[in-house]
């Protein structure tokens, strides 16, 4: 599962997310209850995307724990889902057994208590001494005040609000750029070594109209596309461009591997036409804190890579294993192996793309789903008013209808008997005419 792959109000709903941190320096995964509805048909997705979450903090560090927290302030019976429940504590009791840190759950309301006495039957000792209820004034025990939010009595006054994967680049990029003056610049020593020159990447700080300022084609478009997995940094993140014409002559993108860990690290580059391209170097070492450009060649004669791919495979290395690579490769256990794709597309020197088109049509028909998707969503809305509002008149309606009942019965109760017409004393009187 990819961010893409997931329906736009999922997204957007702010019902699972990552943010700050608790004491322990485990990051803290959010689960607005309040926010789920029980609804069958979009039960998948949203196990999906949950699994999705757990998946990603799994990949960026395998050895890392989280701490779930269930914010169920504000949340009602509407909002209890017992096969979604089911389905976390199979998460973390079968396929992430060593990722959950702590359960949080948070102002869980005296109308859950039924339903916690089942869910604590599906729990060993071990994973419910891993569960911890907590309210307002405790909630401290366990995050510190600045990182907990505003509502839970803590400062942070986060507000969840999507961001697609270019916004949160450009945010990121806006959070560590740094100014710098003129006078800064002159001031500042330059170190011209050649070791500084290959570990630094060039940044808008150099002013000066040199060559190390200069930024080719391949560097301005991979500056904001990048791929961050476990192991490396891979630019570009996507796909590579091939640049043809009529000619056919021979072109090349390059793939630069960036490796920011304490250790070094072992690449190899795979493609599923290896006749059409050269690829160098094809495998190798990737240095701490530094990184290789790898040059793909597409050789002369060919101009259709559409449907071709790239594998970059990438595994730890230690000092004791670097001398027989083929070997390791061969030994490694799979799940140690990180790996990246890259999809191939060109542009002819006319400046038409063969992939651009077919990507505006997906992204179209992506469009159009998602207009519909929530055009059903609010008309379902909408029905479901319009039954709550029938069922209201109706509630009402047989309300109106006890009440004349019970209004008609006390009201005939309560009258005197009839009196019959003159006195009873003259019918009394008049028996002695007998």
């Amino acid at each position: 599962a990819t961010e893409e792959s997931f329906p736009r109000w999922a997204l957007e709903r702010g019902a699972i997310y990552y943010h700050n941190v608790d004491k322990d320096g485990k990051k803290l995964l959010f689960v607005r209850v309040k926010e789920h509805k029980k609804d069958a048909s979009v039960l998948p997705d949203i196990k999906r995307f949950f699994a999705y979450h757990l998946e990603t903090q799994y990949n960026e560090d395998p050895h890392s724990e989280i701490t779930l927290v269930f914010d169920m302030a504000d949340a009602g019976l509407s909002n209890l889902d017992m096969d979604l429940i089911k389905f976390v504590i199979t998460c973390f009791k079968v396929y992430y057994p060593s990722l959950l840190n702590v359960m949080l759950i948070y102002e869980m309301p005296w109308l859950f208590n039924a339903a916690w006495k089942i869910i604590k039957t599906w729990l060993s000792a071990e994973a419910v001494k891993k569960i911890k209820f907590i309210t307002r004034s405790d909630a401290q025990a366990y995050i510190n005040k600045d990182q907990l939010l505003e509502h839970m009595g803590g400062t942070d006054k986060f507000q969840f609000r999507y961001l697609t994967p270019e916004e949160r680049l450009e945010e990121e990029n806006k959070a560590n750029r740094k100014k710098v003056t003129f006078a800064d610049v002159d001031k500042s020593p330059v170190d011209s070594s050649p070791d500084n020159l290959n570990n630094s990447a060039p940044t808008k700080q150099q002013t000066s109209p040199n060559k190390s300022s200069f930024k080719s084609p391949h560097q301005r478009r991979t500056e904001d596309n990048s791929f961050i997995g476990r192991l490396l940094t891979i630019s570009p993140g996507d796909e590579l461009l091939f640049t043809t014409d009529e000619t056919g002559k021979e072109t090349f993108d390059v793939i630069s591997l960036k490796n920011t860990l304490p250790y070094a690290i072992a690449y190899k580059v795979k493609t599923t036409s290896p006749e059409k391209y050269r690829v160098r170097p094809s495998a190798g070492i990737v240095k701490a804190g530094s990184t290789v450009d790898v040059h793909v060649y597409l050789q002369q004669g060919y101009n259709t890579v559409s449907k071709d791919k790239f594998l970059i495979m990438a595994m730890e290395l230690t000092s004791d294993s670097a001398d027989n690579l083929q070997q390791l490769w061969k030994t490694v256990p799979r799940e140690n192996i990180m790996e990246h794709r890259l999809k191939c597309s060109q542009v002819h020197k006319n400046g038409s793309q063969d992939s651009i088109a077919s990507s505006a049509s997906s992204l179209d028909q992506i469009d159009k789903l998602n207009t519909k998707m929530d055009q059903l969503m609010e008309s379902n809305r909408k029905l479901e008013q319009t039954v709550k509002m029938m069922l209201i008149v109706q509630i009402l309606f047989l309300i109106l209808i006890l009440m004349y009942y019970v209004i008609s019965y006390f009201f005939t109760s309560s009258l005197p008997p009839p009196n019959p017409k003159g006195n009873i004393s003259d019918y009394c009187a008049g028996s002695n005419l007998f």
